[in-house]
């Protein structure tokens, strides 16, 4: 299944690509063997999208470069503006590829400082991202969007077998339907992935056991964009009927939730 990178997306990819060069130059020379290094770690860490990243590097390589602290300056600002699109996981790919152009011919205490600065200013914006969420949600709102986490888990591992690509295409469609509150189900994901889960049904019907405790938050629009998570990762590689059970089950389980909700 294609995705396609939101502006934000493609934003950060290029800011990447910026603070990339700005820790090859931080010598004043930029070498072909960084320029391959940064190459190979975004091919690794972005997949086919790195292309956006890709392009910026030569872009910037190719004009008049500023100095370093500007550059920097700019690719911070740049990540701000776009960090409804930031989380830890992309955080933790720009580190890889700072650090994989960094190591090309030693790391130097200039470029060392400049990766552990990106680290704890990135982490800063992403943690005001999360501030404004809890300012401008309640906890009904933000448990429902770790529930999604939860069920999305449950649709990939329907087979048993949780593929990667079933996870960078909840990733991605968090991203399209949850906005700026995506970092809550993939936190969700991410924990329930890491304990190695594999009671499927205990772990729905937990999820539905949250979704009723906060019923009150529940809208159709958050229906919807529920739905369309769950489909898009039955849809990786093809719905089979345990997940298309799953989607039926689920889709008749909340609208009896939403509807419950509303007699009260």
């Amino acid at each position: 299944m294609t995705y396609t990178l939101t502006n934000e997306q493609k934003n950060l990819y290029r800011a990447v690509a910026e603070l990339a060069y700005a820790i090859a130059h931080t010598d004043n020379e930029v070498s072909p063997l960084e320029v391959e290094a940064f190459r190979n770690a975004i091919k690794v860490t972005l997949g086919d999208d790195n292309w956006f990243a890709s392009h910026h590097f030569d872009v910037v390589h190719k004009s008049i470069h500023p100095n370093v602290e500007t550059s920097y300056k700019h690719a911070l600002e740049t990540i701000e503006r776009n960090k409804t699109a930031l989380n830890r996981l992309l955080i933790r790919k720009f580190m890889y590829v700072l650090e994989r152009v960094a190591e090309v011919i030693g790391i130097s205490d200039a470029e060392r400082k400049i990766i552990e600065r990106f680290e704890a200013d990135s982490l800063a914006i992403l943690t005001s991202k999360e501030n404004e969420v809890e300012a401008n949600s309640t906890a009904q709102e933000r448990n429902l969007y770790s529930a999604v986490g939860q069920l999305a888990y449950v649709m990939a591992m329907a087979d048993h077998v949780l593929l990667d690509a079933e996870r960078e295409a909840f990733r991605q469609v968090i991203k399209q339907n949850l906005a700026h509150f995506d970092w809550l189900a993939e936190d969700r994901f991410k924990v329930i992935d890491d304990l190695l889960v594999m009671d499927v049904e205990s772990t729905y019907e937990h999820a539905l056991y949250i979704i009723r405790k906060n019923k009150q938050a529940l809208q159709q629009n958050l229906i919807d964009k529920f739905l369309a998570v769950l489909t898009s990762v039955a849809e990786v590689a093809g719905v089979v009927p345990e997940e298309q059970a799953i989607i039926n089950r689920f889709e008749a389980d909340i609208h009896k939730i939403y509807q419950d909700s509303l007699s009260e």
